[in-house]
């Protein structure tokens, strides 16, 4: 029975007793040690096996940097036996070039003594790779943030796996905030569409893409980029790199380099309003200004000559801006003072300016509005425009309510920084409303995050990373997913209050979104409070891909099940 249960569990067992001779040997011991049979009979010293394993040529337990020189067959049998002769000995040995043995020694109060050998290669070989994987991926990021281009990645989900500093440079970010998320969630649904059908279009077809696009920074400032789609990967794991080149100092002319030193050529159709960089704030006042001038000088304004004259910044930077982007040579003045001085020096140059926008908030503005200048003067009325802008828009929109808008008591006042949840019948949504993202797993240990990904990924299912409970209760309401694997242990919210906290929300929804716990042991009080708190199940890591099979298979080889209120 027990050679048996050495058959089934695949290990071999070698049993010596007090003296060192040997009592019991399993027939798997000659798949790990090519020798003789009869090396392995009741009653032959250790001593003798050891040299006939040595004579075998395999040699464990040395060394890396001695496994070049000459062993002596002496000195390597005694080492062997003083390991064996410790009260416990466990370790991993090497046995050829890629084979790889679990040793397990424990010497019995009698004086017996118990080895045990497993073979971990295929383990052993999927860590070495594990690790291989990590080392390329940090050289990835190590090149990715010294590019000083913007360079994103995306997976096949299209979901941002890599991100540089140069990108996040542009909207004063971390990675963090935009790693394992989507373009929906960082942009309008305007610019979410557009993106995504371009980034469809490039992984499926495997033609790369080009845009011109105007993006908005976090300090408010035009960045003009061409923008460049590319498919990489094998198929079935294919990513889409998005690199970003910076034009802006040719965007005044509507010209992107397009290789050749001296090839510079215009960007049909202009650069059109982008990607993750929707500014709602800074749209609304840009427009404010335009639908005050007159759509005749906006259309011939390229290559001409214009002149803004405003003390606001923040209006500067707008018409500046925009002028430019038309195709414009334009700069402004802050006063009437220096509005003066710039024509005469502009006079002085024999420089004709074509057309002057006046800020009407500028003090003594009237005097340009009324000069002898012969140059077509247009004002504009700012009503705000600056840091209280949208305050005064939310104030307006609440007046409005108030005096029989049609659009009545819609505005709720919030906060800003509120995060805004729609509770809804889920059974009257759209499918691809719910359960688009099929699992959320929320992990802090970076580790786990990427066997998480990597076992997700090569089973072809959409999933979101969470690094604590409260951004998993987040995405859990932004997502829908058809289940959850929670972590027990993080940070900010632990997993027990965030399942918690989702299974409040259900009540208002009629949902159940099953939640299954990922525990590091399994102890029953800690599976009981996972049970407590509304959880489905329960496993133990380290989690393994047939693991995530079954449990995916369990609760979320079905659509979300409604439950009964």
């Amino acid at each position: 029975m027990f050679e048996a249960a050495c058959d089934i569990l695949a290990a071999a067992v070698i049993v010596y007793d007090k003296n060192d001779c040997l009592v019991f040997a399993s027939r798997q011991v000659l798949r790990y040690f090519p020798i003789p049979a009869e090396t392995l009979k009741p009653g032959t010293r250790l001593r003798d096996v050891m040299g006939a394993i040595f004579d075998s040529g395999v040699r464990y337990g040395i060394a890396p940097e001695q496994r070049s020189r000459a062993i002596n067959r002496e000195e390597w049998i005694s080492n062997r036996i003083s390991a064996h002769w410790r009260e416990q000995y466990d370790a991993v040995e090497r046995l050829g070039r890629d084979r790889w043995i679990h040793f397990r020694k424990r010497r019995l109060p009698n004086g017996y003594n118990v080895t045990t050998l497993v073979d971990v290669s295929d383990q052993k070989k999927q860590e070495e790779q594990w690790r291989s994987d990590l080392e390329r991926i940090a050289l990835t990021e190590e090149i990715l943030e010294t590019l000083p281009s913007p360079m994103v990645i995306k997976d096949r989900n299209l979901t941002y796996i890599a991100v540089n500093r140069a990108f996040c440079g542009i909207y004063d970010t971390n990675a963090d905030s935009i790693l394992g998320r989507t373009i929906w969630a960082l942009a309008d649904a305007e610019s979410a569409g557009r993106i995504e059908a371009s980034d469809r279009a490039v992984l499926e077809t495997g033609e790369p893409y080009m845009l011109a696009e105007h993006l908005i920074r976090a300090d408010g400032s035009d960045l003009y980029v061409i923008t460049r789609k590319y498919r990489i990967g094998a198929p079935g794991h294919h990513a889409i790199v998005t690199i970003m080149e910076d034009v802006t100092a040719f965007a005044a002319g509507e010209r992107a380099i397009d290789g050749a030193e001296d090839a510079l050529m215009r960007v049909p159709g202009g650069f059109v309003e982008a990607q993750n960089c929707f500014d709602p704030v800074r749209d609304a006042e840009r427009r404010l200004l335009l639908d005050q001038l007159n759509p005749d000088d906006l259309k011939s304004v390229s290559g001409r000559k214009v002149l803004v004259a405003t003390a606001n910044m923040r209006i500067e930077d707008l018409l500046v801006g925009e002028f430019k982007a038309r195709g414009a040579d334009c700069c402004a003045v802050s006063s009437v003072h220096e509005h003066e001085a710039f024509l005469a020096l502009a006079r002085q140059h024999g420089l004709a300016v074509d057309l002057i926008v006046v800020d009407d908030n500028l003090p003594g503005h009237g005097a340009i509005v009324a000069g002898d200048h012969g140059i077509a003067t247009r004002l504009v009325a700012p009503d705000g425009i600056g840091s209280d802008f949208m305050r005064a828009l939310v104030e307006e929109h609440e007046l409005l309510s108030e005096n029989g808008s049609p659009l009545g008591d819609i505005v709720t006042p919030v906060s800003f920084s509120d995060d805004w949840y729609i509770a809804t019948d889920i059974s009257t949504m759209l499918p691809a409303a719910v359960g688009d993202v099929e699992v959320l797993v929320a992990e802090d240990n970076q580790i786990n995050q990427f066997v998480f990904s990597q076992i997700l990924e090569g089973m072809g299912i959409s999933h979101r990373i969470a690094e604590n409970g409260e951004e998993a209760v987040m995405l859990w309401r932004k997502h829908q997913p058809r289940l959850v694997l929670m972590d027990i242990s993080m940070p900010v919210m632990n997993g027990i209050d965030a399942a918690m906290e989702i299974r409040e929300a259900e009540k208002l929804t009629g949902t159940h979104t099953p939640i299954v716990a990922v525990t590091a042991q399994a102890l029953n009080v800690d599976m009981q409070n996972c049970m407590d708190a509304g959880m489905d199940d329960y496993i133990t890591k380290p989690v393994s891909p047939d693991m995530i099979e079954v449990i995916y298979r369990r609760y979320a080889g079905r659509p979300p099940e409604k439950s009964v209120a």
